[in-house]
C-alpha cells in the first residue's frame, strides 16, 4: 500500500526534498512527465504516460529526455545534503517500470560546487525573450559543455553561419508544425492563462501570441500568418544569441534520451547559476527529415536531442512555470 504522507526517516526525508528538486526540471510544454516513488532510503522515476504529448511527441523522446532532467535534479540535491547519489538506470519505453533509481549512498561533505548548483535548480527558468549584446566567454562556457560530457552527451557550440543556417531549418519546422491543426490543438491544451488554477502547462504570458488572454491566444493560434511570425521571431533570436548549443548522443535509443535529459538540465542550472539563461529550439527536432537535416549541418556522427541558445538576460525573467504539487507525483511506501 502507498500513502502521500507517512512518517519519514532522514533518508525519506533527503529523497523527499530531491523529488521536490526534480519537480523544478524543465518539460515539454511544462507537461511535467514523471511520478516518483520513495521506498526505504531508494527512489524510483517513472514516466507518466497520461502526459505524454501524441502529436509533437509521438515516440516519447521528449517524455524521457523531460524525465532525464528531473532525475538530474534529484540527484544535486542528493549531494548537497551531504550523501553520495548511487544511480541506475534502466530505461524502458514500458513506463509501468522505472526509468531509473537513486539510492542513498555514503555520506559526504557537500561542496561549494553542489550548493550553486542546488541554487541553479532554484534560479532557472526558461527565457523566451532576447538576450542582452553581451559575450559569453569560456569561462562560463566550457563547465557547461565538460558536465554534458560527464553525463554522456555531446555540446557543440554552433558558429553564426551554422546559426544562421539552423535559423532557416526552424523556420521551416515551424511552418510545417502550425500548419497542422492537430498540433495547433495540441499547443492550445497546454497554454494556461495567469488566472488557471493549472499547476502545469504554459503560461499565456511566456509565448508570443500577442495577447495574455485566453480569446485572444486562441484567435492567433487560428490565424494563417503565425508561422510566418513565429519562424522570422526564432530566426532572429538564434541569430541573435550569443551562444547556440546543440546536444547530441551516439545512439538513439531511450537511454540516449535520458542521457541526453540529464545532460540538458546539467548545462541549464550550470548556467543559470551563472546568471545566464536559456531558451529551447527543439521544435526543428520535432520533424524527423528537419532533424536528419540538422544533424548533417552540424556535422554530428550521431543524433542531436537538444538545441538550445543561451545568453544574460536583458530583463529580470517571469516567475518559474506552475509545478504540481508533491502529493499528485510522489508516492510513499509504508515501511
Amino acid at each position: 500500500m502507498f500513502t502521500s504522507r507517512p512518517a519519514l526517516d532522514r533518508a525519506g526525508t533527503v529523497l523527499r526534498d530531491a523529488v521536490a528538486a526534480a519537480i523544478a526540471a524543465p518539460s515539454t510544454h511544462n507537461t511535467q512527465p514523471w511520478r516518483f516513488r520513495i521506498a526505504g532510503a531508494g527512489l524510483a522515476l517513472f514516466g507518466d504516460p497520461r502526459r505524454r504529448l501524441p502529436v509533437i511527441d509521438p515516440d516519447g523522446r521528449q517524455l524521457v529526455q523531460s524525465c532525464g532532467c528531473a532525475f538530474y535534479n534529484a540527484r544535486v540535491a542528493v549531494r548537497a545534503a551531504g550523501y553520495v547519489d548511487e544511480i541506475s538506470v534502466t530505461t524502458s519505453l514500458d513506463l509501468s517500470q522505472p526509468l531509473a533509481e537513486l539510492r542513498l549512498g555514503p555520506p559526504r561533505a557537500a561542496t561549494s560546487e553542489d550548493h550553486a548548483l542546488m541554487q541553479g535548480v532554484a534560479l532557472r527558468r526558461t527565457n523566451r525573450r532576447p538576450f542582452l549584446d553581451r559575450p559569453v566567454g569560456d569561462a562560463h562556457l566550457q563547465p557547461m559543455l565538460a558536465a554534458a560530457a560527464s553525463e554522456g552527451a555531446l555540446a557543440i557550440r554552433l558558429t553564426p553561419p551554422h546559426k544562421h543556417a539552423l535559423g532557416a531549418l526552424i523556420d521551416e519546422a515551424d511552418h510545417q508544425q502550425y500548419a497542422a491543426p492537430a498540433f495547433r490543438d495540441e499547443i492550445a491544451a497546454w497554454l494556461v492563462p495567469s488566472v488557471s488554477r493549472r499547476r502545469d502547462g504554459i503560461p499565456f504570458v511566456e509565448k508570443e501570441y500577442g495577447s495574455a488572454l485566453p480569446f485572444g491566444v486562441m484567435r492567433t493560434l487560428r490565424s494563417p500568418h503565425l508561422a510566418e511570425q513565429f519562424g522570422e521571431r526564432e530566426r532572429q533570436l538564434v541569430d541573435g544569441a550569443p551562444v547556440v548549443l546543440a546536444l547530441g548522443t551516439a545512439g538513439d535509443t531511450p537511454a540516449d534520451w535520458f542521457a541526453s535529459g540529464q545532460a540538458l538540465e546539467a548545462v541549464l542550472i550550470r548556467a543559470a547559476s551563472l546568471g545566464l539563461s536559456a531558451a529551447f529550439l527543439n521544435q526543428v527536432l520535432e520533424v524527423g527529415e528537419l532533424r536528419e537535416r540538422t544533424a548533417a549541418l552540424l556535422g554530428l556522427q550521431g543524433y542531436p536531442q537538444m538545441l538550445i541558445r543561451l545568453g544574460f538576460p536583458e530583463a529580470p525573467l517571469h516567475r518559474a512555470a506552475p509545478r504540481r504539487d508533491l502529493r499528485d507525483v510522489l508516492e510513499i511506501a509504508e515501511p
